[in-house]
């Protein structure tokens, strides 16, 4: 195991002077960082974003202002992604960020390799601040912290006082010392054995639109009926999306005529992302995550939605445990450190590292679901904020993704695709108007 204290002083943050006699601070791209960093392009910019919707007009200004204090508390984000010989690095950014107007199409490429480019970007539009991220900077944990802090500061910047503000990150603050460091390394194990090897599973062969289209739906629902219905079933909300996601997807491979269907017969599998912080110590502000991956072989015939809901269940029961998360984890970082890998450069490693990702994550997934869960704001936001949102980035070859989240009430399940058909969502929601949920429902087109 790596020692934290001397891996953070000597390995993790140095400084430089710039031409103006400046200090300039810079990071190590974290092990999941710098596949996303390597990979991003603009069919797969992987980003996601959260947003909150206020319930009164955004003054531009005073969010420019909020965010230029809060992203002194993040000094971490605020950095340019910078090409070493062998390796990518963080170096602080010595601009100031900017609040930009919203686009009809969320979450587009964003060009981190590029001198000054920020790799998040800050949107309002009418009511609605969203924020977002490029992968190789953090996860969700770190992007929710981020956005909350943000509208934390401008609500206050507005006249709200508030006596608690509980887990925001508030400007002035120091941050704790291992909020930029790789937890990854922490839980590396030399002789851990490697996690089976995903083969290639279905992907619905729908009609792909045009790069930089990524249609939205959003599906609304309240978090006390929903609740409601898993406690019924004995499940989570999590397992149910899940389970109702993986029979939206074998209806659409059994909707293919028999005569074609053979050649789809591979699995239909989908990755949740789980928060490593709630199993091993950490306060990294990085990505620091794995994925449980449960999956649905089509070769056995098709699955009843009772039996798909136990499937999603042991799996995550089983996949979660903390020497299955180390197994990822270990192969991961050994990858990293193979001395092959270590000192290929930069240009091989890119294209060596596209193959990589196209195998471990393009080519293994027919979808892909992340819940945030619930998130909280301090009693005196309660009259000022609308709800949250969370969306996960566009992909390559997965031409679908849900993201989940909650505010008080309200739940919100977002659905974003590359592609033209909307029959997987539609699927989704009908199931869950089925098992006696009222959804409203909202697009971006």
């Amino acid at each position: 195991m790596v020692d934290t204290k001397t891996h953070a002083s000597n390995v993790l943050q140095k400084q430089v002077f710039d031409k103006k006699s400046r200090y300039l601070q810079w990071y190590k791209v974290d092990n999941a960082g710098t596949m996303w960093s390597l990979v991003n392009r603009p069919k797969s910019p992987n980003i996601f974003r959260f947003s909150c919707t206020l319930k009164s007009p955004i003054n531009v200004e005073d969010m420019q202002a909020a965010l230029e204090r809060i992203i002194e508390r993040f000094p971490y984000f605020k950095v340019n992604l910078r090409p070493g010989f062998f390796w990518n690095y963080w170096e602080t950014n010595t601009r100031t960020p900017e609040v930009v107007a919203d686009s009809k199409y969320p979450s587009q490429y964003l060009p981190i390799n590029t001198k000054g480019q920020f790799p998040f970007r800050v949107r309002v539009f009418q009511n609605r601040i969203a924020v977002e991220f490029q992968h190789s900077l953090t996860d969700g944990t770190g992007g929710m912290a981020f956005l909350k802090a943000l509208v934390g500061e401008y609500l206050h910047s507005r006249g709200l006082e508030v006596a608690d503000w509980q887990d925001i990150f508030r400007p002035g603050e120091t941050p704790h010392p291992d909020e930029d460091h790789d937890s990854y390394k922490d839980n590396f194990y030399n002789y851990m054995p490697n996690p089976k090897m995903l083969n290639k599973s279905f992907q619905p062969p729908f009609a792909v639109e045009k790069t930089g289209t990524y249609n939205i739906i959003t599906g609304i629902m309240s978090v006390k009926e929903t609740l409601k219905v898993t406690r019924e079933m004995k499940t989570t909300i999590t397992e149910l999306f899940t389970a109702i996601y993986l029979e939206a997807l074998q209806e659409v491979l059994f909707s293919i005529p028999e005569k074609y269907r053979k050649r789809y017969l591979k699995p239909i599998r989908i990755p949740i992302p789980i928060n490593l912080r709630k199993i091993f110590p950490s306060h990294t502000m990085r990505n620091f995550t794995a994925v449980v991956n449960p999956e649905l072989d089509p070769r056995l015939g098709k699955y009843s939605f009772d039996e798909i809901l136990k499937t999603v269940h042991h799996v995550m029961g089983f996949e979660i445990a903390a020497k299955c998360v180390k197994q990822q984890i270990s192969r991961n970082v050994r990858g990293e450190m193979m001395p092959i890998i270590r000192y290929m450069p930069m240009l091989i490693k890119k294209l060596f590292m596209r193959i990589v990702h196209n195998i471990f994550s393009e080519n293994a997934y027919s979808g892909k679901i992340s819940n945030i869960g619930k998130v909280t704001m301090p009693p005196e936001f309660d009259d000022e904020i609308e709800r949250f949102e969370f969306l996960l980035g566009a992909s390559r070859k997965i031409n679908t993704g849900c993201g989940v989240i909650s505010y008080k009430d309200k739940l919100i399940v977002n659905f974003g695709r590359t592609i033209k058909e909307t029959t997987i969502e539609k699927l989704f929601f009908r199931k869950l108007v089925e098992l006696g949920l009222k959804v409203k429902i909202e697009t971006n087109y």
